[in-house]
């Protein structure tokens, strides 16, 4: 009778838990940066949301005003929304006419910062209200039988400006 000798090769080597070790590792860095990565999109699909609201906002408000205009006795279509120029830039809020400031001319300009009151709505006002990363500016072009609107929405996030704009054609259909 021959005895056979039983070898006991169940453990694992060393060599073979880093190797496991490292294809966990390599499949965990993976899945966090796509983790990382998506909350990053999520922030700035958020922030564009909020501009495009906000411009959308900004050309309902001048649309408002043209609305009022035609149920005013003796008002032109485009009064109080052009000036005396081809184009007319300024700030506005949801105040409406009464809240037009007509000494913002550019979108880095102090007056075109947008805040919170303690309501939620965004205006051009900062006391007592919250600043916000946004900034808005309206732009008005008279092309006789229409007005161009435009409204651009800007905010920083760290060192870098995103710009958006909406912008629509106001006729005098009345």
């Amino acid at each position: 009778m021959k005895i056979k000798k039983v070898l006991n090769n169940s453990g694992v080597s060393i060599l073979e838990v880093i190797v496991a070790i490292l294809i966990i590792t390599v499949g965990m860095v993976g899945v966090l940066s796509l983790v990382i990565q998506n909350i990053r999109v999520q922030y700035i699909d958020k922030n564009i949301l909020i501009a495009s609201s906000l411009a959308q906002e900004g050309v309902e408000l001048i649309r408002n005003i043209r609305d009022l205009n035609w149920l005013t006795p003796g008002n032109l279509w485009n009064q109080g929304v052009v000036g005396s120029g081809a184009d007319y830039t300024y700030a506005i809020d949801y105040g409406g006419r009464g809240s037009i400031n007509l000494a913002v001319d550019a979108i880095g300009d102090a007056g075109a910062k947008l805040y919170t009151n303690s309501d939620g709505f965004y205006t051009h006002t900062s006391t007592g209200n919250t600043a916000t990363a946004f900034s808005r500016l309206i732009t008005v072009v008279d092309n006789i039988n229409y007005l161009d609107v435009k409204c651009t929405i800007r905010w920083s996030e760290g060192t870098q400006n995103h710009d958006y704009t909406a912008e629509t054609y106001l006729y005098d259909w009345k």
